[in-house]
């Protein structure tokens, strides 16, 4: 994929550089994906789904929206409907910061995945409130790590995405009204955040958000 010639496209067809930076995180790490795969909360046609690269043996749409055509209506916040070791795979892409216990959901995702199965969920950090209905939380990857472990993972990633550049282009993106500027910036902005100094990302992480890759054991 041309990142370069991908990011003019996106930014052209009014995507955040939140978006295409998560999405970019999607092509590169939900590849060959298998076996049966719920997609939790995603709406009726994320973009994300143009990034992945998977052949299910079934694929499962859950949302609580009946506008989103879901294969199954269902409010996340309570037991999934699934029994257990279900699932080859589950996504979770921009959702953790809107339910009202992650915890609880993750400890559910947990349970539906088979042994080896494996969760991709996106948590944004610098981001604007967004009540979709609702919005409850920002998570650092401490944060992450903890509701993590509690829900029984003990194998994951977690990668930040962006930093402080790209996530102040985000910000500010509201208040840019053609596309060229916006692309022009959003470059700029991926740019400025390669010449920070790996110690002090590290140090002092400002990303827009975080892409975490789970396994159950």
């Amino acid at each position: 994929m041309n990142k370069f010639l991908d990011l003019l496209k996106e930014t052209r067809n009014g995507k955040t550089i939140a978006r295409t930076l998560f999405n970019w995180e999607v092509a590169e790490k939900v590849q060959n994906i298998t076996g049966v795969i719920v997609d939790l909360g995603g709406g009726k046609n994320p973009s994300y789904r143009r990034y992945w690269d998977i052949k299910p043996e079934k694929f499962i749409r859950v949302d609580i929206s009946d506008d989103a055509l879901p294969d199954i209506a269902a409010d996340i916040n309570k037991s999934l409907p699934f029994s257990d070791n279900f699932a080859d795979a589950v996504f979770l892409f921009s959702v953790i910061y809107i339910v009202e216990d992650p915890t609880k959901v993750l400890s559910e995702i947990y349970r539906i995945l088979k042994p080896g199965g494996k969760l991709f969920l996106t948590s944004p950090f610098i981001f604007n409130e967004a009540r979709e209905p609702d919005d409850y939380y920002r998570f650092a990857s401490q944060g992450l790590y903890k509701i993590l472990k509690d829900a029984g993972f003990k194998e994951f990633s977690i990668k930040p995405i962006g930093e402080r550049f790209t996530a102040a282009a985000y910000l500010l993106t509201s208040f840019m009204f053609f596309w060229p500027i916006k692309f022009i910036f959003y470059s700029t902005t991926i740019l400025f955040d390669k010449l920070i100094p790996k110690k002090f990302k590290s140090k002092y992480p400002a990303p827009i958000g975080y892409f975490v890759t789970a396994e159950k054991r």
